[in-house]
């Protein structure tokens, strides 16, 4: 039996409708789908302050929070941006790209930074701090904020991954601070591909409509009224980062559904827990590592890992999965251990997760079934390379 890694939750009845929709508007009348998305996520996060802007990616997202808390302007070279190396590269890699230095911190056993370590890693420099909601859990953004507030320093929050979690009752996204969005087609919830940014004021939010869209504000008919009468419509340089109707109308289908989805995940979550459990496999050969803090009051599950014994080949165990047909991978990597950084900083939780770590097949609608197998096999296969050793 093959079994995928994860694929996305899509009802293809609810999805097909919010389809034609748009195809029957021929896009005439401006894009309206994708404001009804923004809306829609902002009422899903009792959020009735935020400025929800949808854009193509979740990248784009994160690269235009950093200019936005800084006055709109690319940064120094000099300039310093706090940021978890274990999360894919896009949280780490957008500082360089907006003319920032990564500065790399380390994640806690949760998976996600955490101020003690933050701090440490404070100069004159630095400039903001980014955290990771990773795989749908938190970070404790109550001693982050503290923290950044002793310091003057503006956080932005990478929630790519944590779209439905909560951190003490308040969906991620509801904040004081600027908040992005990836849609990506694994995410809990997928527009196939896109993003999100989330401020707390107009300004901030006009400033990044208006950057998504060439520099302007205007729509494309008002602009053609505008030339028409040699008015000027681009007072800043911009560029294309605007989401799609159709992948807006995408995700506004899958949001009807997005908390039906999370407790499947949920329950996928807990049996593995006790799959791994009842197999003595988290007695001395794996380590769960999908561990939910107190203060997250919800988690989306976005991904469930395991640690493997510092005994096993972590590569081997996943290539020999693989070769039955079970989804697996290694787990995220340690983006300052990328040849493209070549970093010598020594993160000792997040090293531990680069090394050893592996992601089990986990999606909503996987079987018991199926995972009994994945567990069976990596037991069968553990055992095999404890004997050959």
């Amino acid at each position: 039996m093959k079994i995928p890694l994860g694929t996305p939750f899509l009802k293809k009845d609810i999805i097909l409708k919010e389809l034609e929709k748009v195809v029957d508007s021929r896009w005439i009348s401006g894009g309206p789908t994708i404001q009804k998305f923004e809306n829609a996520i902002k009422e899903y996060n009792k959020d009735p302050d935020g400025h929800y802007i949808a854009l193509s990616n979740g990248t784009v997202a994160i690269e235009l929070a950093l200019l936005a808390v800084n006055e709109g302007l690319r940064y120094k070279k000099n300039d310093e941006v706090i940021v978890p190396s274990w999360s894919w590269v896009a949280s780490g890699f957008s500082p360089l790209n907006v003319g920032a230095k990564s500065v790399w911190c380390d994640v806690n056993q949760y998976g996600v930074a955490y101020a003690e370590d933050i701090e440490k890693r404070i100069t004159k420099k630095t400039k903001a701090v980014i955290v990771v909601h990773q795989m749908g859990i938190p970070c404790d953004m109550d001693k982050i904020n503290d923290m950044a507030k002793k310091y003057k320093i503006p956080v932005i929050e990478d929630a790519a991954c944590a779209i439905g979690s909560e951190y003490k009752g308040l969906k991620i996204g509801n904040s004081k601070n600027i908040v992005t969005y990836s849609f990506q087609a694994r995410k809990v919830l997928t527009t196939g591909e896109g993003g999100m940014i989330i401020v707390r004021n107009e300004k901030d939010a006009e400033w990044l409509r208006s950057m998504r869209a060439f520099g302007t504000n205007t729509s494309p008919l008002e602009r053609d009224r505008a030339n028409y009468l040699l008015k000027e419509n681009f007072d800043k340089i911009g560029s294309n980062h605007k989401m799609s109707d159709i992948s807006a109308a995408v995700g506004l289908a899958h949001l009807s559904y997005i908390d039906e989805e999370i407790e499947l995940r949920k329950q996928v979550a807990l049996y593995y827990d006790k799959l791994l459990t009842e197999n003595y496999l988290s007695q001395g050969k794996v380590e769960l590592a999908t561990v939910i803090p107190d203060y997250c009051t919800k988690c989306n599950y976005q991904n469930y890992h395991i640690i493997l014994d510092w005994v096993y080949m972590r590569d081997s165990i996943v290539d020999s999965l693989r070769k039955k047909e079970i989804g697996s991978k290694w787990d995220i990597q340690c983006t300052h251990l990328e040849p493209s950084i070549n970093s010598k900083e020594k993160l000792e939780q997040s090293e531990k997760f680069h090394k050893r770590g592996m992601w089990l097949p986990f999606f909503a609608e996987i079987t018991r079934d199926q995972q009994d197998i994945v567990v069976q096999n990596l037991k069968t296969i553990l055992h095999e390379s404890h004997q050959s050793m």
